[in-house]
């Protein structure tokens, strides 16, 4: 699922239907500027919005 996480956008990973983690990027004057990986499942509280992902 695409998600925002602190205004950053972001990727909730799943395996299994199970929580694997969450991959943020930062973006800065048009840069990446972060990535970050969060595998702790009670870590990831600020989830602005979810969006599930499709193939086309």
């Amino acid at each position: 699922m695409s998600a925002v996480v602190n205004d950053n956008p972001a990727l909730i990973l799943r395996l299994n239907g199970e929580f694997e983690g969450v991959l943020a990027v930062r973006v800065g004057k048009a840069r990446i500027s972060g990535i970050y990986h969060v595998r702790n499942p009670e870590k990831p509280t600020r989830v602005e919005s979810e969006t599930p992902l499709t193939r086309r």
